[in-house]
């Protein structure tokens, strides 16, 4: 992913001498090892896939002939000249229509199993043994393509060959200026076909997988959501994979176009053009730099094509396909100049990243090393390392397809690791996060809930202060008064402090039950007052349907007590009744509803409007209920209804 390296803690600071030497010590050891490894890979795989005893031969004999058949010279005294790259070069004719090579070899025991290993088959037209055919027409071809490179296997019969001196007859095509017959190896033919497997396996069976695992590699990249900053750079990408695919499927395994040069030498320099882009683009994104010049290298090039097009069509009509030879020439230098750019890049950004991915960036240094080396050959003629006589005799581009592919996919999965390492890291501290923020409410709950304790303490004192004040206060302030001046008697002084004592109670009461639930209260509520309404000779009936879950809390618990207390004292006192009736109900949805009824003469017209209903009707305004009284001669019956809420609304 491109990042920037200013703000990148693994990024080398380089300000310093050390720092400076070490990235470069450490740029040129990834650059040599990127290297080594191609290069020894090179040089194994040539030296399995050449036979060992390749014929090392100065130069093999050879006849012209014309359209006819006749030979153009009068024996075998022409000789191709071994070249170590391209094999035995001989000398063409306008008047040659093909040419004969002979090749002598010696059998000891022709029973042994021998084979003819050619290292290129192309052009070749026909080989005998020692007269008979064994091959008698051009074989079909596996590799299609315009730049493949086949090799051949012939097995030599037994019953053609001879002990002592055998002759190879060798017919090829005649190519103006000169004829070519690749190198060559006669031998044991176990040893050949190892050698002609090998190659067959680095010629067709990998480049083959390689497009496979290329167009895999693409499909995958086009179905991940990539985030937006990566987007440019898996387009050129894609764009590189397309075309390494559509390059080794084009030229290697596609169908030849025949004598449609004008045709295939387009095609080839528009895929150097594309292949030289999409790398270097991919290097410059890939590495964070803003650099554009693989856009001015391609550039550039195409420029230098299309001028060099324009002057040999004007000035040398004659030559009709030079001008697309020299463009493909110029387009295979832009993607040699590129590859080295980039790979250049690529070790330069990997050390001062740390060597960030660096096997993903290996496996794309190795890529373009193949890119370059295929284009280098071109213009000159490589040879394996430290064997001058072994020169680079396979493509390395289509080889690399598969490593490529698979570098990709591990990138790809890396990528899709560290994404899920990333949601787990993330899910960590959001958990942790939100494991800090619940602890930070339940403490805060905790303070809170202290502070609104303490607050409840306080105002809970401050009613009882207030209550006793009003109630038993005034209450005892009254009697002390009438004491004083003379006018109390003994029954008016036992009837107030009866009355202060009931009202101490309540508030104890009220404070007792507050916790228990309103259940509770009523159940206090009886038990207390059950005594001093039997010892007046009237009977009481205690009924309540009440959920013990519903809570009032103090302050409503002690008016619900006191408008009940009022309520029996007044029936106690004025109703004459024999019997008093206290019921409840109360349900978790419902309104709380409390009734207290007599069967005796009725309400005195005197209480109607008495402080003691004032005050009752005041206490059921502060539960937010209503309080109604029914008096007759038969009874009075007083009922108080209020919703719920009331411990939230009063308190």
């Amino acid at each position: 992913m491109v990042s920037d390296l200013s703000r990148d803690p693994r990024v080398m600071d380089a300000s310093s001498p050390k720092a400076k030497a070490r990235m470069w010590v450490a740029g040129l050891l990834l650059l040599l090892l990127s290297q080594a490894l191609f290069w020894s890979v090179v040089g194994i795989t040539e030296r399995a896939a050449r036979p060992a005893n390749m014929a090392m031969r100065e130069g093999v004999h050879y006849v012209l002939y014309d359209k006819n058949g006749q030979p153009l010279s009068g024996g075998w005294e022409l000789k191709a000249e071994r070249d170590r790259f391209r094999g035995y070069l001989a000398n063409g004719s306008d008047k040659a229509d093909h040419a004969v090579f002979s090749m002598l070899f010696t059998v000891a025991d022709k029973n042994q199993p021998l084979s003819f290993f050619l290292e290129n088959r192309e052009d070749i037209d026909g080989i005998s043994l020692n007269g008979v055919p064994i091959q008698p027409d051009k074989p079909l071809r596996r590799l299609q393509g315009d730049i493949s490179v086949e090799t051949a296997l012939y097995p030599l019969p037994a019953n053609y060959l001879q002990n002592g001196t055998n002759v190879l007859y060798i017919r090829t095509d005649t190519l103006l200026p000169q004829i070519s017959l690749s190198p060559f190896a006669i031998g044991p033919a176990r040893d050949l076909e190892s050698a002609y497997r090998l190659r067959g396996l680095l010629q067709v069976d990998i480049p083959v997988a390689g497009v496979a695992i290329l167009l895999f590699t693409v499909a995958l990249c086009l179905v991940v959501n990539w985030p937006h900053e990566d987007r440019s750079r898996m387009r050129w990408l894609i764009a590189f994979l397309t075309i390494n695919a559509a390059s080794t499927l084009f030229f290697t395994l596609a169908p030849q176009a025949g004598s449609l040069l004008w045709f295939q030498l387009p095609i080839l320099v528009l895929c150097n053009l594309a292949l030289g882009l999409s790398a270097g683009r991919y290097t410059v994104l890939d590495t964070g730099s803003r650099q554009r010049w693989p856009i001015f290298a391609v550039g550039g090039f195409a420029v230098a094509i299309i001028a060099a097009i324009i002057i040999l069509l004007i000035f040398w009509p004659e030559y009709s396909f030079a001008p697309f030879r020299i463009a493909l020439l110029l387009s295979n230098g832009a993607v040699l100049v590129i590859a080295i750019l980039a790979i250049l890049a690529i070790v330069r950004h990997s050390v001062k990243s740390a060597m960030e991915r660096w096997g993903e960036r290996l496996i794309f240094i190795l890529c373009l090393t193949t890119l370059a080396v295929d284009r280098f050959s071109l213009f000159f003629e490589p040879f394996a390392p430290f064997n001058p006589d072994w020169p680079i005799s396979l493509y390395w581009s289509p080889l690399v397809g598969p490593l490529l592919g698979i570098g990709m996919v591990l990138s790809l999965a890396r990528q899709a690791g560290e994404a899920r390492r990333e949601v787990t890291r993330s899910n960590e501290i959001l958990a942790a996060r939100l494991a800090e923020q619940d602890a930070e409410l339940s403490r805060s709950y905790d303070a809170q809930k202290q502070m609104l304790q303490r607050q409840v303490m306080l105002e809970e004192r401050q009613r009882i202060v207030r209550d006793m004040h009003d109630g038993i206060g005034g209450q005892l302030l009254g009697l002390m008064m009438q004491v004083r001046q003379g006018g109390a008697n003994k029954v008016e002084i036992e009837q107030g402090l009866q009355s202060s004592i009931a009202d101490l109670r309540l508030i104890v009461d009220s404070m007792d039950s507050a916790e228990e639930g309103l259940a509770e209260t009523f159940r206090s509520f009886e038990h207390r007052v059950r005594t001093q309404v039997e010892a007046s000779g009237i009977e009481l009936e205690f009924y309540h349907d009440i959920e013990e879950s519903i809570d009032l809390g103090p302050r409503p618990t002690l008016q619900v007590l006191r408008i009940l207390q009022e309520a029996v004292t007044n029936a106690m006192r004025h109703s004459a009744a024999t019997k008093i009736t206290v019921q409840g109900s109360a349900h978790d949805a419902g309104t709380i509803q409390i009734s207290v009824s007599d069967n005796g003469t009725g309400l005195p017209s005197a209480l109607r409007r008495g402080r003691g209903l004032t005050s009752m009707e005041t206490r059921a305004r502060n539960l937010g209920g209503e309080l109604s009284i029914e008096s007759s001669g038969t009874g009075t019956k007083l009922c108080l209804a209020f919703g719920q809420s009331v411990g939230e609304i009063t308190q």
